[in-house]
């Protein structure tokens, strides 16, 4: 492609030397190898600076470099086009370079502190039932019509916007029709959406998280209200009305809005009717469904679903019979299977929001009493360490600390940050090593339990040191249970 096509669109401040070049590959990850002939975008990161590597680029056989600061000395035979937003216009190059493949899915945002997985896959399964070909985007697995895909993830929840881009392109080639993608804070915040035509936005809910990221609580409002405000007027904004933030985020989109809440006046109302071990029946909008999937949280993740669903021309009579086939979404409120009576659960929470939501969920259900174990994170948010603490113990019999993925942070530290939030230090406890505290906590368990394994869902490694070791919380209490006497 010419470099010329490739900068249609973007607001440039400056070109130094030809644009009608020959573009084959595009590239903002300096490590990347086979860069001949290619362009290369330099991006302000939070770790380094896509600048300091641009004669190393060049030194591949990078052709054109798009920056926001020039070097001090140009090269000759390469092309270097100045702009104000390097991440848009990178965003803008990745869709001209794809043929703006997203023009031609209808694409599913959603954003939230949690519910974001179980929306995009709840969505996806639904879409697929229905006679679609989704693709779905998540940080709990990557699927095409249902089935598993590997694509190229920088981190665990990062999907850049080349590779989104691409990712499009090749499953649009091959029939997809909806594209469902988490928009986490720091993608909105740093324009990985940037030319993603999204028809639908959704919002789940917001709570305390990523602000060693974004800092103050408001900034990362901000982040998420961003999907909103870009919506066209040809857009849906569909939202969690029972969340104190919702209609602060949809108060300046131009997209139609849709209300999902407890409160009759909303456009879709939902109610938990019942629930049990293994389902819960709701109503939405004066159907009553039931959902194989516990969680009084989910209650609200299915109404957006049911919503948006509708609201695309889906007819809720064949909603209803998919419904009740969902499958839960791994690591989301998973059950591990055994042979003692005891409910065990391994479940993604690890923001104080989400960790309240399901063991108020878990403490509705028959059962004698409740274990927690649960962790915090290194290098990241440390105001949720001592309101996760209080939770578990408000809603334990027993609570754990134990290290989650300390990453460089000290483990010891950590913990002893959490346990400052404990009171009862003869029900909440502290044992460093996460595999000790799964093997503590199942010996404390009998008949009639539940224990609850909390912060890494379906992860299947530890983060220690910045050295992924292989670590998975359902094999791990898999494991333990099958060894119980």
């Amino acid at each position: 492609m010419k470099l010329s096509e490739l900068l249609v669109d973007i607001p440039v401040k400056e070109v130094h030397g030809s644009d009608d070049l020959d573009v084959t590959s595009i590239h903002q990850d300096s490590r990347d190898q086979n860069l001949d002939s290619s362009l290369y975008v330099a991006i302000f990161g939070t770790q380094v600076d896509g600048h300091d590597f641009i004669d190393e680029v060049i030194g591949k056989g990078a052709v054109a470099i798009v920056c926001e600061q020039l070097p001090e000395t140009l090269s000759a035979n390469v092309t270097y086009i100045q702009v104000k937003d390097a991440p848009k216009a990178l965003g803008i190059i990745a869709a001209n370079f794809y043929g703006n493949s997203t023009h031609d899915l209808t694409v599913i945002a959603v954003t939230g502190t949690n519910g974001k997985t179980s929306v995009v896959h709840y969505g996806g399964q639904l879409l697929q039932a229905l006679g679609e070909k989704p693709l779905v985007l998540s940080t709990a697995g990557d699927t095409f019509d249902g089935r598993p895909i590997d694509i190229d993830r920088k981190a665990p929840s990062s999907l850049e916007v080349i590779e989104l881009q691409r990712v499009a392109r090749t499953y649009l080639d091959q029939g997809a029709t909806h594209l469902l993608i988490e928009a986490t804070s720091q993608a909105l915040d740093q324009n990985r959406l940037a030319s993603i035509d999204v028809d639908v936005g959704v919002f789940t809910n917001l709570g305390q998280d990523h602000l060693d990221y974004h800092e103050t609580l408001e900034r990362y409002m901000e982040s998420k209200k961003r999907l909103f405000d870009g919506l066209s007027s040809e857009s849906m904004a569909v939202y969690n009305a029972n969340d104190q933030h919702a209609s602060l985020m949809v108060s300046d989109t131009e997209a139609r809005i849709v209300s999902v809440g407890s409160a009759p006046e909303h456009d879709y109302t939902i109610t938990l009717e019942s629930m049990d071990l293994e389902s819960m029946t709701i109503d939405v909008a004066g159907r009553s469904l039931r959902v194989p999937v516990i969680g009084a949280f989910n209650v609200v993740n299915v109404g957006l679903v049911y919503a948006f669903l509708v609201e695309l021309g889906y007819q809720p009579e064949d909603l209803t019979s998919s419904i009740e086939n969902l499958r839960s979404v791994p690591g989301r409120m998973e059950q591990v299977p055994n042979d003692h009576g005891i409910l065990a659960i391994v479940d993604y929470a690890h923001s104080p929001d989400a960790l309240e939501n399901v063991l108020q969920t878990l403490g509705q259900l028959p059962h004698k009493k409740i274990i927690t174990v649960f962790g915090c994170a290194g290098d990241r948010d440390p105001g949720k360490r001592i309101p996760m603490a209080q939770l578990a113990e408000r809603y334990s019999d027993l609570a754990i600390a134990t290290s989650d993925n300390p990453r460089t942070e000290d483990p010891n530290s950590i913990i002893d940050q959490v346990c400052s939030g404990f009171t009862n230090h003869d029900t909440s406890i502290a044992i460093v090593d996460r595999r000790e505290a799964i093997e503590y906590a199942v010996k404390q368990t009998t008949r009639g339990d539940i224990l609850l394994v909390a912060g890494k869902g379906d992860e299947d490694y530890q983060d220690i040191n910045n050295k992924k070791i292989h670590f998975d919380d359902r094999e791990e209490l898999a494991r333990v249970l099958t060894k119980k006497s």
